[in-house]
């Protein structure tokens, strides 16, 4: 078997430390208890990153840009309202299912983020360009005539979807069982098309 690249050494370690993280949060994670997880050597996790916070940060910067590609990629082929509120509502659905850990990190993060500069930073960063690609997704969809909206009201409708998806999400981790419900997907369908 090759040794594994700088690369992949990394995308372990961070994807040790998002496992890490949603068994046992920020507060209670250690350096220790990530190296355990990554199965390798707290002097390698040192090598690759300075603390805590640093492997932290850098872990919500890996999920967040993963994350964030791949739901702009497919609502970027949308020709319509209705495509594009189902889109909105698989890529949610998807996200809980596949990345539940990340959600629940989502929420432990941003409560440490009001005790840390650093991971402040990221998050924000990471809630920031989440609006802005939506913002400008929006806006092209309404130049292309797909839905209805004016550019002043986009970054408006992004922070309400950001609000629902958050809050949805939330509900959702503790009820995973709900996630295909029809009955909670269609009044949010029918709000989505309202708006668009």
């Amino acid at each position: 078997m090759l040794p594994k690249s700088r690369e992949e050494k990394i995308n372990t370690i961070l994807t040790a430390t998002l496992a890490v993280l949603s068994k046992k949060g920020y507060e209670n994670s250690t350096i220790h208890d990530i190296a355990e997880a990554a199965k390798i050597s707290r002097g390698l996790l040192h090598y690759y990153f300075t603390d805590k916070e640093d492997i932290v940060a850098k872990a919500l910067e890996f999920r967040f840009g993963s994350m964030w590609d791949e739901a702009i990629g497919e609502m970027s082929e949308i020709k319509s309202s209705e495509e594009m509120v189902d889109a909105m509502i698989q890529i949610l659905k998807r996200n809980i299912r596949e990345h539940p850990e990340f959600t629940a990190i989502l929420f432990e993060t941003w409560c440490s983020s009001r005790r840390s500069k650093k991971i402040k930073k990221v998050f924000s960063e990471g809630i920031y360009k989440a609006i802005g690609l939506l913002k400008d997704l929006l806006d092209l969809a309404g130049s292309a005539g797909i839905i209805k909206i004016r550019t002043t009201e986009s970054e408006g409708i992004v922070r309400v979807l950001l609000a629902m998806y958050h809050g949805i999400a939330m509900q959702l981790i503790d009820h995973p069982e709900k996630i295909d419900d029809e009955g909670i997907w269609m009044p949010i369908r029918k709000m989505f098309l309202s708006v668009f």
